[in-house]
């Protein structure tokens, strides 16, 4: 594949001895990707709204060139100097093949457009990764925002539950911009029995397109090429153990 025709993405998961708050501490962007979003995982606190606080933080890079992304991969604590500080880290270098809708990664809300998608899909296994966002953060907004931090609480955790999935998470950006999803899976079809049919998923986007929760969403697949680390275990290793099992 020519490494012009499309983006390449990382992925990474990074659990910390202790929660750290995004209001009290920042993180550096990574130099040479064209997007870097470090994100605090989900947690709903008392008041229905996320947290911005957590041991678990998610990060996800685009890339121009395919080897700006191995060189990340190949030595991902030069990138990312906090990694010394943590207790276990899951990185993963893959390649998108679909992408649409709107997302705000850059400061401002793409349409179509944040990732280049190859246009050849190469094989292998499915990650998704997805966004959602508001126009407004305003009080009169916030019985909506709740109700969406509670859906992707939900989702999440039935996401979880089913033998196709093999990890999710879910990381929020506290500046402003887009955090994302990150979800593992045993199968496209496993994925689409999960998102499309009925569950909690689609229960959820029936509530969206009553105009009950996000004004804008974006949803991008992507083929895993290479993955190191621990996240809970080895989630491929588990893929290639039901496939013969």
């Amino acid at each position: 594949m020519n490494n012009q025709d499309h983006d390449w993405i990382t992925l990474h998961r990074v659990r910390f001895a202790a929660p750290i708050a995004a209001r009290d501490r920042s993180f550096p962007p990574v130099a040479g990707a064209s997007v870097w979003r470090f994100c605090p995982q989900h947690v709903p606190g008392a008041d229905g709204l996320t947290t911005l606080t957590s041991e678990i933080w998610g990060g996800l890079g685009i890339w121009d060139r395919r080897a700006e992304a191995e060189a990340m991969l190949a030595d991902p604590g030069a990138a990312i100097p906090w990694l010394a500080e943590a207790e276990a880290a899951w990185h993963c270098l893959a390649v998108p093949v679909s992408h649409r809708g709107k997302v705000n990664w850059r400061g401002h809300v793409e349409n179509g457009t944040a990732v280049r998608p190859a246009p050849v899909d190469p094989g292998g296994p499915l990650v998704v990764v997805t966004t959602a966002g508001f126009l407004s953060r305003e009080d009169w907004m916030l019985p909506r925002i709740r109700r969406f931090v509670e859906g992707v609480s939900e989702v999440m955790a039935w996401y979880g539950a089913l033998p196709a999935n093999l990890r999710n998470d879910v990381f929020n950006g506290a500046d402003g911009r887009g955090g994302f999803t990150c979800s593992l899976w045993r199968s496209d079809e496993a994925m689409r029995e999960a998102a499309y049919h009925d569950g909690r998923h689609r229960a959820r986007m029936e509530q969206n397109r009553a105009g009950l929760m996000f004004d804008y969403s974006s949803f991008t697949r992507l083929r895993a090429l290479h993955s190191q680390g621990d996240w809970d275990g080895d989630p491929f290793a588990e893929l290639h153990e039901g496939a013969m099992t």
